[in-house]
């Protein structure tokens, strides 16, 4: 299996974007951990999947981990998964139920516009 990559960007102020691409799994998770933790300690998160190939439990794992420490601190985190994504990853995220546990949206533009409206990046419907 090749190995993907995640590169770090800050997308705007105390917003970092993680690219995730190509096949994560149990080798690449700690990398991707100890992205996200660094990304965290700094300010909200999104995480860039819509050009991964494959992801596996543990990338899961790192993923919700991040996304309760993001909600500890009262940091936003959302995934970003296009539509015309891998069909392997977006099956991941339908039968494990996570879509709106994350929050994925289908763009970097619109998890950092719900940041932007909600400092801790939840979805909620009402006016505050």
């Amino acid at each position: 299996m090749s190995r993907g990559s995640i590169a770090a960007e800050e997308l705007r102020p105390g917003i970092t974007l993680l690219r995730v691409t190509g096949e994560h799994d149990l080798y690449t998770a700690p990398d991707l951990r100890d992205q996200l933790k660094q990304a965290l300690a700094t300010g909200s998160v999104i995480v860039d999947l819509s050009e991964a190939t494959f992801v596996d439990s543990s990338i899961l794992g790192a993923l919700l981990s991040a996304r309760q420490r993001a909600a500890e601190d009262g940091r936003g985190f959302a995934v970003s998964l296009a539509r015309d994504a891998s069909r392997t990853v977006r099956q991941v995220f339908e039968i494990t139920g996570l879509i709106p546990a994350m929050p994925v949206v289908s763009s970097v533009d619109e998890a950092a516009s719900t940041m932007a409206g909600d400092r801790n990046g939840q979805h909620d419907q009402g006016d505050r």
